[in-house]
C-alpha cells in the first residue's frame, strides 16, 4: 500500500493508522488467527484507501483462556478493546461517515454493539464470516442491513439462517472456507478475493 501507516496506541491497545487527511473512515475488526496481513483484510484496507476513507485497524490481543467465557462476554470483550480507540478517532475530526469492517471475532462487536446503539456518524457495516452459529448474533442481525460474506463451507453457515436475513447485501460462496478459501485452490482462492473486494466496491459506493 502507498499509504503510510502510524503505529499508534491508546488505553493500552495497539492500533495502525492510515490518513488520508479525509473525511470519511474506516474501521477494522480482526478475527483470532486472521490479521490485517491475510488477503481480505489486507486488500480491503487498500480498496477503503482507494475509496478516500482513512482506514483504522485495531490491533487487539487476547489471552486463549478469554475465550473461554460465554459468547456475549468475548463480545464485550472485543468491544471494550476496540470502542475507546473508535471514541477517540471520532473526536480527532469532522468525520461525516464511517464503515465498520470486522472478521470472524471481529464482527461480534460490530454486530452486538455498534449496529445496536445510535451512531455518532452515518455508518455502514462490513461482515466477513460472522458467527451465525451463535443464537445471539442472529437475533441483533434481524431488520438490520450490512454487506454479509461467507462460505458454504465455513461451520457458521447455514442456509436457514441466512434466508432470514433479506434484508442484508449476501455474497455467499461456494465450497469456501472460514477464511473465504478454498485450501484445495489457490488460484480459484484468488478469484473468490477478487469478486468479494468487487462486490464490496460495489456496496460502498
Amino acid at each position: 500500500m502507498k499509504m503510510k501507516l502510524k503505529k499508534e496506541q491508546h488505553n493500552g491497545i495497539a492500533y495502525n493508522y492510515f490518513d488520508s487527511t479525509s473525511d470519511k473512515v474506516c474501521f477494522m475488526f480482526s478475527g483470532t488467527g486472521y490479521t490485517y496481513e491475510k488477503p481480505l483484510l489486507y486488500y480491503s484496507t487498500a480498496l477503503m484507501l482507494e475509496l478516500g476513507y482513512d482506514v483504522v485497524q485495531v490491533c487487539y490481543t487476547f489471552d486463549p483462556q478469554q475465550f473461554e467465557q460465554e459468547p456475549e462476554a468475548i463480545s464485550e470483550m472485543v468491544y471494550n478493546a476496540a470502542n475507546p480507540i473508535v471514541n477517540y478517532i471520532l473526536s480527532t475530526k469532522s468525520y461525516t461517515e464511517a464503515v465498520y469492517i470486522g472478521k470472524s471475532l471481529g464482527t461480534l462487536a460490530i454486530i452486538d454493539f455498534y449496529m445496536q446503539q445510535p451512531s455518532l456518524v452515518p455508518s455502514r457495516y462490513v461482515l466477513l464470516t460472522p458467527l451465525l452459529a451463535l443464537e445471539h448474533i442472529m437475533q441483533n442481525l434481524l431488520e438490520k442491513q450490512t454487506f454479509l460474506a461467507i462460505g458454504t463451507a465455513d461451520p457458521h453457515y447455514s442456509k436457514e439462517r441466512l434466508e432470514q436475513l433479506s434484508s442484508h447485501e449476501l455474497a455467499i460462496v461456494e465450497n469456501a472456507d472460514h477464511s473465504l478459501e478454498i485450501a484445495t485452490n489457490t488460484v480459484e482462492s484468488i478469484i473468490i478475493c477478487q469478486s468479494l473486494l468487487t462486490a464490496l466496491k460495489a456496496y460502498l459506493q
